[in-house]
């Protein structure tokens, strides 16, 4: 699907790109990065998930990264809307000294909500002006445009994070997925 265009944005006085091309490339990086996520959170060891070897357990990584790529998919942090199976203080990854741990979300959990955050990819970002001169959230002073570059890289970093995690505990891996047109391919090829 094509964005309707919005607004152009002048990168030099030469070279201006319509906000919809922005978009639908976010869009395909972010459902690649997701699905990336996906996989990595399907084939994590039981024993990985809530490894006490870890200062952050893996059910929290995910979590963690799950929470803020969908508070930044908000314009701003009134209009964030919390997951219905939010647990406060789930979102931290060093939680606090002497508190109890938290019960772990089950991989299942992770998933279903990894599931919704790609089917909302695109309305997601439909409803972003990332044109607007700040993130809408005040401690990350950049544009919105920055701060969806922001919120992607913090995606992949956290998907790498659990993959080296995998990697070093059973040497098992994920494969890459460069863009949303590249997992259409893989999942038609697989069929």
């Amino acid at each position: 699907m094509r964005f309707p265009t919005l607004k152009n944005i002048t990168l030099n006085s030469s070279y201006t790109i319509h906000t919809d091309i922005i978009k639908s490339s976010l869009r395909s990086q972010y459902t690649a990065a997701l699905q990336m996520l996906y996989n990595v959170i399907e084939i994590t060891a039981n024993d990985l998930w809530d490894s006490k070897d870890q200062v952050s357990r893996s059910w929290q990584v995910a979590y963690h990264t799950l929470y803020y790529y969908r508070l930044y998919m908000f314009q701003n942090l009134e209009k964030h809307i919390l997951w219905n199976m939010h647990r406060d203080g789930a979102q931290n990854l060093h939680p606090n000294e002497g508190e109890e741990p938290m019960t772990p979300y089950t991989q299942q959990e992770l998933l279903e909500l990894t599931k919704l955050c790609i089917e909302n990819v695109e309305s997601d970002l439909q409803a972003l002006d990332i044109t607007a001169e700040e993130s809408g959230f005040p401690w990350y002073k950049v544009s919105k445009l920055e701060h969806q570059m922001v919120n992607l890289r913090h995606l992949q970093h956290h998907v790498a994070q659990l993959q080296d995690r995998l990697r070093n505990h059973k040497n098992q891996g994920i494969s890459w997925i460069r863009s949303a047109g590249h997992l259409r391919h893989l999942l038609s090829s697989n069929t």
